[in-house]
């Protein structure tokens, strides 16, 4: 099947507003920032972006989660009816395939020379906020993770520079450079920010980065005039408050909170899901 690149398109409008920016990274810092915590996601779909957000050994293993938007690997998922013999009735029935993450090596810091194809569980997602976590089937730690706030805010204003890096058109992750150009911009009752960093299709899932190297969002989405005519330097991205309290609340806040443990986290997830489904069968 022909593969894809997937990023969704909307007609928006922009505001300028004024405070002070940084200046981005360069050399060997601004590689392992920005560039390096980007890999690229491979479904039997499409192809899109995703970022490493946290790789820790534990024990004889390691964790290793890729953050990315739920339309990237959305056709991974199925939910259908099927016949359950014991109930003598149809049940929803959820499968999720396998997902491929290729991890880019590199040499002389930016030539990409091959790929490390692995394959990843979908873990979590949710449609609504075009959100979505992976976790490689991998027992070892990657070296590179995007750097992550220790909160759900950060402090940044429309004029701050940002990068942007993801895998444009399916090529292996590309760099540019922009500004914040709006903010809070309201699609569907939820807050994307807006950079002049360009994106395009294949830029979905990827990774929007603040000067200093801190990971501040997802590119989502890129206005458009119809289907055809894109504005790529008019790039919208979910906010990390956005994704850090999706994290809160699905339990996996220790990706980005230093004083949370995932076995800990893990097991009070566990511990909600098993409440809910002891609620569903007395009801």
């Amino acid at each position: 099947m022909k593969k894809t690149v997937s990023i969704l398109a909307i007609v928006i409008a922009v505001a300028i507003s004024n405070p002070g920016r940084a200046s981005v990274l360069r050399g060997k810092a601004a590689h392992e920032a920005y560039l390096y915590p980007v890999v690229r996601i491979e479904t039997r779909y499409g192809i899109g972006s995703g970022t490493v957000v946290y790789s820790k050994a534990i024990e004889d293993k390691s964790s290793t989660y890729v953050l990315t938007n739920y339309h990237v690997i959305g056709d991974s998922i199925s939910i259908n009816e099927e016949w359950d013999s014991a109930l003598k009735k149809k049940v929803p029935i959820e499968r999720r395939q396998i997902v491929y993450v290729e991890i880019f090596k590199y040499r002389n810091l930016s030539t990409p020379v091959g790929t490390m194809k692995l394959e990843a569980d979908i873990i979590i997602y949710n449609r609504t906020e075009d959100m979505a976590l992976l976790k490689l089937r991998y027992d070892d730690p990657l070296e590179f993770v995007a750097k992550l706030h220790p909160t759900k805010e950060i402090p940044h204003y429309v004029m701050d520079e940002t990068v942007a890096v993801g895998c444009s058109l399916g090529w292996p992750a590309l760099v540019s450079v922009g500004v914040i150009t709006r903010m809070d911009y309201q699609i569907e009752s939820l807050p994307y920010d807006m950079s002049s960093a360009q994106i395009v299709f294949g830029n979905s899932g990827g990774a929007m980065f603040s000067a200093s190297g801190e990971f501040i969002g997802i590119p989502s989405m890129v206005a458009a005039l119809g289907w055809q005519a894109i504005v790529p330097h008019m790039g919208l991205f979910i906010p990390w408050s956005r994704i850090a309290s999706w994290f809160e609340l699905e339990h996996y806040d220790f990706i980005y909170d230093p004083a949370k443990k995932e076995t800990v986290c893990l097991d009070e997830r566990t511990a909600e899901i098993e409440a809910k489904r002891a609620a569903d069968t007395v009801k």
